[in-house]
């Protein structure tokens, strides 16, 4: 049995060496993302898209809830609706491939206001996730906020369901 005999333990050093290139990593992630509205015409496969998703209900959420739920919208006349309700939203969310929406249960926020401020800081975190996530993908996004114009708000209702809206992700390939 080879036992090291020196207070130098090349093992240990291989282990910091990869915490640190770990660490370096994440950081030229987050140095690298930021909003984009603007897609190529390029698909984006179903299976990173299910990935995306899966890194959102990975994050932390208040009480360990887990009371938002993330639906993929991919089709373009319901993406459409979503550029033409939302605040922020219009002219450009109909060109991502897919749109992440992010529902609140209100049945899961029951202390008090719960409901009013804590499915939108659990997507915050959900959105924090998917984003390095998409970035490290190679992938282009962009959070929408949660504002539906008033106008429009019972038809929303009526097409995405009566849940907290806490906004939404667009996706896409980078456009060349």
């Amino acid at each position: 049995m080879n036992t090291v005999t020196s207070a130098h333990d090349p093992f240990q050093d291989r282990y910091l060496a990869h915490q640190k290139r770990k660490k370096e990593v994440l950081l030229e992630i987050m140095r690298e993302r930021h909003s984009e509205r603007m897609f190529s015409d390029e698909d984006v496969p179903m299976q990173l898209v299910e990935e995306l998703v899966e890194a959102g209900t990975l994050a932390p959420s208040s009480c360990d809830r887990r009371g938002v739920e993330i639906e993929i919208i991919s089709d373009r006349d319901r993406k459409e609706l979503l550029g033409g309700v939302l605040v922020g939203g219009v002219g450009w969310v109909h060109r991502a491939k897919h749109v992440l929406t992010f529902f609140g249960d209100p049945l899961a926020y029951k202390a008090g206001d719960e409901v009013d401020r804590n499915p939108y800081l659990d997507t915050g975190v959900m959105v924090q996730n998917i984003g390095l996530l998409a970035t490290a993908s190679g992938l282009s996004g962009c959070f929408i906020n949660p504002s539906v114009r008033e106008v429009n708000r019972d038809h929303f209702q009526n097409v995405f369901g009566n849940g907290v809206f806490c906004g939404a992700y667009a996706l896409g390939m980078p456009q060349v």
